[in-house]
């Protein structure tokens, strides 16, 4: 059986069957050259006699802060942008939300968008100094490569004291200099984090300084996607 028809037997969504196989609760195979996931279908009912109903759900929905949207703990998200008053409007938002309640958060952007974000922030009643110096807010100008900027995220979410949350203004990947693939794979390395609650991930790509190609790859890297004021699951999704 594939992910749909697993999760259509379980009464669960494709995500929780994803989460899961990732977490190891969940036995399944992988086949083919994507490593597409297949299931016993003895496996599944097993699973399903084993354990109570109550423990068959989503995680816990968290605000991104943006209007009434909320997404299940642990989420990746995009946001692709329709031009620089909406990607503020969206980042600085989800970067408010996280600071009035006491989370970790990380600012990842370019070197021209930096002073944009900061101004925003102070404008919006945050002061960003006494966050930075309190370990509530970190910023960063992006890393030269998929693995030091990884890292780094890691490093980050570790110092954690509650709860973290990531903003990535993807414009920063372009002062780096940075092509389809190499972002592809700092995208990945997020996908490969297990979908444990106490963190949100939001990436932004404006629709003006990507290309349909990357755009695309943002769509299947990420398992929901804000876009025009509407936040929706990606068909495109694909956990590799």
């Amino acid at each position: 059986m594939d992910v749909k028809e697993a999760a259509e037997l379980l009464n669960v969504s494709e995500m929780t069957i994803r989460r899961w196989t990732n977490s190891g609760a969940l036995n399944c195979y992988r086949v083919g050259g994507k490593r597409a996931r297949r299931f016993n279908l003895q496996d599944l009912q097993e699973f399903l006699h084993q354990r109570p109903a109550p423990l068959i759900t989503q995680n816990e929905m968290v605000q991104l802060g943006i209007g009434s949207m909320a997404v299940p703990d642990g989420s990746h998200l995009s946001h692709l942008s329709l031009d620089d008053p909406d990607a503020q409007k969206v980042g600085v938002s989800f970067l408010r939300q996280g600071l009035a309640a006491n989370e970790a958060v990380m600012l990842v952007t370019s070197h021209a968008n930096l002073e944009k974000f900061v101004n925003l922030l102070e404008l919006g009643g945050i002061d960003v100094e006494k966050a930075r110096a309190g370990n509530l807010l970190h910023i960063c100008k992006g890393l030269d490569t998929p693995q030091t900027m990884f890292a780094c995220i890691s490093q980050k979410i570790a110092m954690a004291k509650s709860r973290f949350r990531l903003f990535g203004d993807m414009t920063w990947v372009k002062e780096r200099g940075w092509g389809l693939e190499t972002t592809r794979q700092l995208e990945e390395m997020g996908n490969s984090l297990p979908a444990t609650p106490g963190r949100l991930f939001l990436c932004q790509y404006p629709l003006s300084r990507f290309s349909g190609q990357e755009l695309m790859m943002a769509v299947e890297t990420h398992r929901y996607t804000v876009h025009k004021g509407a936040l929706q699951e990606s068909p495109y999704f694909t956990l590799n």
